[in-house]
């Protein structure tokens, strides 16, 4: 009762305030656009080419590149207990070749950094290339109040941007690296995307950025051994960078297709976080369960944990622990079921040969922690769960803030834990 009230009061404000101001927003933007002068085209720079610079365990000079962690490429499996999807997202979850980006770090100049999604973007409205996650989208410009979009006489219009209109920003002159992809962070995200640049950092002595960090990124950071004063913080508002460096990482790519470096940064965290947390229990066998008020909601979640109960799972909502818990829970699992989501970052903590039972809705589309799961080499069962067409068409499952319910096969799921647990 109480996740279908929440549901419908996200959504009653979805509609009824948030997208309002968003298009009264857009429309201000609009009619101050038709009125101002100076402002310049916007495109993302897909044609610069940086200088390409050996990585000499320091940042790279400006204007060029350098390539710190090279590709790799590693093979999933099927697990022979796993139930794939209906449709055509199945072929992510059979045995294929999973190719891992490399890292790289960018050295642009003067460039403002904006802070809903991390937009790079120079005076001469050039979008970097590699500041957004994921496919570039027109409508991630709506993020950035200094630009708008101009109608022309024939119709058409052009987002511009009006630099004169940041001479306030703040300025910061001096090198620093770009550990900050949103003022809100996903947490997923930041694990893949951004905690390896992070350990980089601390590794090579480099200065970071980071707009205002939330305290469970203060309690992860905290165990990455960042020296005093190398990671500054600073309020998510938008700022002139004399000298940023980006990474390709910003991207999200990692977040998809996870590299098998990422592990040297989880095994120096977690070593810290047992050092600062010895002896500490936790359950062998744990239920990883989502928030009510998210927007994919398992209906049945309370029959699924009384079913497990019996044997010997634990349920934990990862956002009501702290970071050093999180690690420490699923170090300590040998068997852990969940729930797809970002919680699922945390199977980088898992011990080798682990077992993760993964609960997932048809339609997704988005096997990022299957990749995870198979670069570590975790014996890793997916169990999709059917949807209707209706369901898929009235709910599509991966759009930002797509509210959806469904339900887990509670009987098959008892039956395939039962089946692994024999050999735990």
């Amino acid at each position: 009762m109480l996740s279908r009230v929440s549901r419908s009061l996200h959504g009653f404000w979805r509609k009824a305030v948030r997208t309002p101001m968003k298009s009264a927003a857009a429309r201000l933007r609009a009619a101050r656009a038709a009125r101002a002068t100076g402002g310049v085209p916007v495109a993302v720079d897909w044609e610069t080419t940086l200088a390409e610079v050996p990585f000499a365990d320091r940042l790279p000079p400006p204007l060029s590149q350098c390539t710190v962690v090279e590709r790799a490429s590693y093979r999933t499996r099927q697990h022979p207990l796993s139930v794939n999807s209906t449709t055509t997202e199945a072929m992510h979850y059979r045995p294929h070749d999973v190719d891992a980006p490399a890292l790289t770090l960018e050295h642009l100049v003067d460039q403002f950094w904006f802070p809903k999604l991390g937009l790079v973007i120079s005076p001469s409205g050039r979008v970097w290339r590699h500041s957004f996650l994921g496919p570039f989208q027109p409508g991630f410009l709506n993020s950035v109040k200094e630009i708008a979009e101009r109608r022309g006489p024939d119709g058409t219009s052009q987002a511009l941007f009006f630099p004169q209109s940041l001479a306030r920003a703040p300025r910061i002159a001096e090198e620093r690296l770009l550990v900050a992809n949103s003022e809100k962070p996903n947490y997923g995200h930041y694990l893949l995307d951004i905690v390896p640049l992070i350990h980089l950092g601390a590794r090579i002595g480099a200065p970071m950025l980071t707009w205002t960090l939330r305290p469970w990124q203060r309690g992860l950071i905290a165990r990455l051994d960042v020296p005093a004063g190398l990671l500054r913080e600073i309020r998510p508002e938008p700022v002139f960078l004399a000298h940023p460096i980006v990474s390709n990482r910003h991207s999200g790519v990692s977040s998809q297709n996870a590299h098998p470096d990422h592990r040297h940064a989880f095994a120096a965290i977690l070593a810290n976080v047992r050092k600062a947390a010895p002896g500490v229990e936790t359950p062998k066998r744990v239920i990883v369960c989502r928030s009510l008020a998210n927007s994919r909601n398992l209906v049945n979640r309370a029959e699924l944990i009384e079913a497990l109960r019996p044997l010997g799972f634990v349920a934990v909502q990862p956002e009501k622990l702290s970071f050093d818990e999180q690690a420490l829970t699923f170090a300590g699992a040998e068997i852990v079921v969940a729930e797809f989501g970002a919680a699922m970052a945390n199977v980088l903590f898992c011990r080798p040969g682990a077992i993760v039972v993964e609960i997932i809705a048809e339609g997704q589309h988005d096997p990022w922690s299957a990749n995870l799961c198979g670069m570590l080499e975790l014996e890793h069962v997916v169990l999709f769960q059917p949807q209707t067409e209706e369901a898929l068409a009235n709910a599509p499952r991966h759009m930002k803030d797509s509210a959806f319910a469904y339900s887990v096969d509670v009987g098959r799921l008892v039956e395939t834990v039962r089946a692994l647990t024999k050999a735990v």
